[in-house]
């Protein structure tokens, strides 16, 4: 059996790790209240991975962002010096690859886009905005992992800074996820402007956080509802170790499984709140931690009143730990069980698919259509996009037609806002406003900085998002009829004879016999401009008959639930 790690000297005297086998993963975890870092190795035998490294650092400017909208230059500074000692730290523990998250305060932040992009640009680090739901199942990953006995159904409530994440679900799939403005940071800062609050002030958070529930005990109810609640991340540990130090219990005893019945919670609730109007510090609580941990308290008290649950169990895994699980999945190197939330991507791609009612069958023939351009054109080196990029250019090419459940007229810029909300999950924000800017080029207008959506997007996704809706544009064209009559395409380059300029391309295309395909060449003519112009080249095509059957599609990017 290899070495997992190992630490060696080099000719010039300079320490390194060296990593073999089973790969080591970090992920950040940028919240609202606290940074968290994980590094995390797999075992080899796929079943589990160890926490190797925890890293939390507090960002109290952080929170200021969750009234202000904007993330200012203070917070900016601290983020940037956390981040860059983070990844340090991950590197000196061989991770080999690090994903910093970023949730509310950078998601409803005006500038949360500007600044993940400085973080990119200048530590270099793979930092990514999720939705609340994204956020919802990782955190429900997170809890899979760390909890492999759970039977039947649960519910699981998440209490951040900024947002409070409900879920309900089973092993096997989630039935209701949604993000609440529930914070303990935010409401904070809502309610308690003041160091020592108001009866009423209580009072009306009592009154706001059962208001704002109520939908999510509807639906939980409505989805079959479920006897267990588990609790996750700091506010919820927080109260769990205020518990702990109250109840005389040894502080050794681990949070993970600890049990919080509604009357201890009733309680603890009390005793913060009479301890609040006095103005007294809070005991066994961070310093870090004090001033938002009575608003976290009740978020907890009335989560627990609105679903009806007599106990709460707490669960030491949460986001960062769920994407971590994610990562491992994705790649081959985690079971445990869970193989059946392989390509959360896909997955999501075609029930949004399905939920808008769009065909099926054209929007798998665009996709391969697209997938052969887009592979027969790299080998060209006309571009050189990798995976991501094939991977946008085929959930738009999948996507670009859910605009018809609105209306035919101007459906391109109605597929790009229901794919902008839709809620994609395995996506990360920036990702799914890539993939509907290319699914609203797919026809109407090319891509120009008046448009404001597309004048959003940093310089170099502008080109890409051109050059894939380019693409996109003559395989749509392909299959105008909606009756997959092309099998297949091919693409060449050819010299214009003028030294070694190749500035002409052919396409073939490949037909069943007996099939008319007049609407394809039709629509061919008039969409091929946009590739030429983003490609430089004059475009000409050659349609063929071809009697061989159809090998089938590419394969890469097939339905996951066929069922």
């Amino acid at each position: 059996m290899p070495q997992m790690t190992a630490t060696s000297k080099g000719r010039n005297n300079k320490s390194f790790v060296e990593v073999y086998g089973p790969p080591v993963l970090a992920c950040i975890d940028m919240g609202t209240n606290s940074f968290h870092m994980i590094v995390c190795q797999a075992s080899e035998d796929r079943d589990h991975f160890e926490v190797i490294t925890r890293v939390r650092e507090a960002v109290p400017f952080f929170r200021r962002a969750l009234t202000a909208h904007t993330i200012d230059a203070t917070a900016m500074t601290a983020a940037l010096r956390i981040l860059k000692d983070m990844k340090t730290k991950a590197a000196q523990k061989g991770a080999r690859r690090l994903v910093a998250v970023a949730t509310s305060a950078v998601r409803e932040s005006d500038n949360g886009e500007y600044v993940l992009s400085q973080i990119r640009n200048e530590l270099g680090l793979d930092a990514r905005m999720i939705s609340g739901r994204e956020e919802a199942r990782l955190i429900y990953l997170g809890v899979l992992w760390s909890m492999p006995k759970l039977k039947g159904r649960f519910a699981i409530a998440d209490i951040g800074g900024g947002s409070t994440e409900i879920i309900l679900a089973d092993r096997h799939r989630t039935y209701f996820t949604e993000s609440y403005k529930l914070g303990a940071a935010r409401l904070t800062q809502r309610f308690f402007k003041k160091e020592i609050p108001t009866p009423q002030e209580i009072r009306e958070l009592h009154d706001e956080v059962r208001g704002m529930l109520r939908p999510a005990a509807a639906r939980l109810i409505e989805s079959g509802g479920s006897n267990m609640l588990i609790g996750t991340s700091g506010t919820v540990q927080a109260i769990a170790k205020l518990d702990r130090a109250r109840s005389k219990k040894s502080a050794h005893q681990e949070l993970d499984g600890y049990v919080l019945t509604l009357e201890r919670v009733e309680e603890i609730v009390s005793y913060l709140e009479e301890a609040s109007l006095e103005g007294e510090r809070i005991k066994d609580v961070s310093s870090d931690r004090n001033r938002t941990i009575l608003a976290g308290s009740i978020v907890l008290l009335e989560t627990m009143r609105s679903l009806n649950m007599s106990q709460l169990v707490v669960c030491g895994s949460a986001l960062r730990e769920g994407v971590v699980v994610d990562m491992l999945l994705q790649e081959g190197w985690l079971e445990a069980g869970l193989n059946e939330h392989l390509n959360p991507r896909a997955r999501s791609v075609y029930s949004l698919l399905e939920k808008y009612q769009a065909s099926v069958e054209h929007a798998e023939q665009v996709a391969d259509l697209a997938f052969q351009i887009f592979d027969r054109s790299k080998a060209l080196k006309m571009h050189n996009y990798g995976e991501t990029a094939l991977h946008l250019l085929w959930s738009a090419a999948m996507l670009h037609d859910v605009g018809m459940f609105i209306g035919r007229n101007g459906h391109h810029k109605h597929s790009y806002y229901l794919i902008k909300n839709g809620g994609l999950l395995g996506h990360s924000e920036e990702e799914v406003s890539l993939i509907a800017n290319i699914a609203r080029y797919h026809r109407g207008s090319e891509p120009k900085l008046s448009h404001d959506t597309f004048t959003r997007l940093d310089p170099n996704d502008q080109q890409m998002v051109s050059d894939m809706a380019a693409i996109l544009r003559l395989a749509e064209a392909l299959d105008r009829s909606h009756r997959q009559v092309v099998q297949r395409v091919e693409l060449d380059l050819q010299s214009s004879g003028k030294g070694q300029d190749k500035s002409y391309a052919s396409l073939l295309i490949f037909v069943r016999p007996g099939e008319s395909w007049e609407p394809e060449t039709w629509a061919l003519k008039e969409k091929k401009s946009f590739f030429e112009k983003q490609f430089q080249l004059k475009l000409n095509f050659e349609v063929r008959t071809e009697s061989r059957p159809q090998t089938g599609r590419s394969g890469r990017f097939s339905n996951p639930n066929p069922t």
